[in-house]
């Protein structure tokens, strides 16, 4: 049995995917040859603390230390960058004086807005490869996995932040209390810690593509709260914002620095309501997603039966997930693009479809485009006026299926 990595109870397996391969790790043609590791995909819930969480993980460093996600990539998280900065400026009344630390900077998009408002920045990321292209590019990023160890580092060399900022990072972390205890560590006394990640509830809208190896944890603001309260950390505020199909931003500080904001007590009592503090409330996820399995093969296989051609936009870890849960590939869809020349030529995980640039579209013109990025889908059909104009419709899979 796996016991929970905040409180060390043991935890319940509410739904399975089986093993999946690890969905960012793309092959080469060579790589094809080989046995593709896979690795289980279960989820269990604590009704202890409520922390829905993997019941089995794999070391971060096999995961993050090269790694082919740039937030550059979509105009949808440079938008939003570009939005938090000016917005957390604004708030905080951040000035040259201040120290902004992002946690996971990935190539520095975030960052690069506080530093042209003349705020002074440091991007922690443990990909290797992400870290020296941020470098490059002029935004200062220590190649490090962050801990407790390394704050303590920072704080020996003068380093306290009056923001740590951190987007999709708090659910990729196994060691969560060391984690946090280093975010305590580094923090200023009257500072804020904000992190952003998918919240929970898309696990119940059918966002089930949330779930890979990468993210350990599928967050409550009741769980979170508890968690925080281990290390001596106080909650006192949270946002909904839109991004990755519904997100929880919450804001972070030492007890008692901040007012808690009537946003927290709502949210909580609207999640005690909702059951989230149940294991009940999340058995209906195995229902949900093979009724909507079963929709989209049968979509799939109508369109091919009417000698009509898809092909799939993007291929994101989400992406990878739906298309080997859902067992869909190269009989069911004849191309996949993305715009991420990192992976173009390379093989899908599990699937083992080769990708090729977004160009292919025009030239082999799909009658349907099946977009995994489903988030940011807005932002594909702005990026595709060509392809629509000229008769291509686009399949939205998730949370329910759409044609538009």
């Amino acid at each position: 049995m796996t016991k929970c990595r905040v409180c060390s109870n043991y935890i319940k397996p509410f739904f399975s995917l089986g093993d999946i391969p690890l969905v960012n790790l793309f092959l080469t043609k060579e790589g094809l040859k080989k046995k593709e590791a896979e690795y289980d995909l279960t989820v269990g819930f604590c009704n202890k603390c409520y922390l829905v969480q993997l019941m089995k993980t794999i070391s971060p460093k096999d995961l993050f230390e090269n790694y082919i996600y740039f937030s550059s990539t979509s105009q949808t998280i440079i938008d939003h960058s570009r939005s938090n900065a000016e917005y957390f400026t604004r708030r905080f009344n951040l000035n040259k004086k201040n120290l902004v630390v992002e946690i996971a900077s990935n190539d520095g998009v975030q960052l690069d807005f506080f530093q042209q408002l003349g705020i002074r920045i440091l991007g922690i990321d443990p990909a290797k490869n992400i870290a020296a292209l941020a470098n490059k590019k002029s935004i200062k990023t220590l190649p490090e996995f962050f801990n407790l160890a390394l704050a303590k580092k920072l704080n020996k060399k003068g380093l306290r932040a009056d923001l740590i900022f951190g987007a999709n990072v708090l659910a990729h972390v196994p060691k969560i209390v060391d984690f946090v205890k280093g975010v305590r560590t580094l923090l200023k006394i009257n500072g804020t810690a904000i992190f952003e990640f998918p919240y929970i509830r898309g696990l119940l809208e059918n966002k089930f593509d949330t779930i890979y190896h990468e993210h350990v944890f599928y967050y409550s603001l009741i769980a979170l709260r508890n968690l925080f309260e281990s290390v001596d950390l106080e909650l006192y505020d949270v946002d909904l914002v839109d991004m990755q199909g519904g997100s929880l931003r919450i804001y972070v500080s030492h007890p008692n620095s901040f007012k808690i904001s009537k946003n927290v007590t709502k949210l909580v009592k609207k999640e005690l309501d909702l059951g989230f503090n149940k294991l009940s409330t999340y058995n209906v996820l195995n229902k949900n997603i093979n009724i909507l399995k079963k929709d989209l093969i049968k979509l799939l296989n109508d369109i091919k039966t009417k000698n009509k051609h898809v092909a799939v936009y993007s291929a994101p870890a989400k992406g990878n997930i739906l298309m080997n849960y859902f067992g869909i590939d190269s009989k069911l869809v004849d191309f996949i693009v993305d715009r991420a020349k990192e992976k173009q030529g390379l093989y899908t995980p599990g699937t083992h479809m080769q990708v090729f640039p977004v160009e292919k579209i025009y030239q082999e013109e799909p009658d349907y485009l099946l977009i995994l990025c489903w988030n940011i889908y807005k932002e594909v059909i702005e990026q595709l006026k060509e392809y629509q104009k000229n008769g291509g419709k686009f399949i939205i899979p998730i949370p329910k299926i759409r044609i538009i």
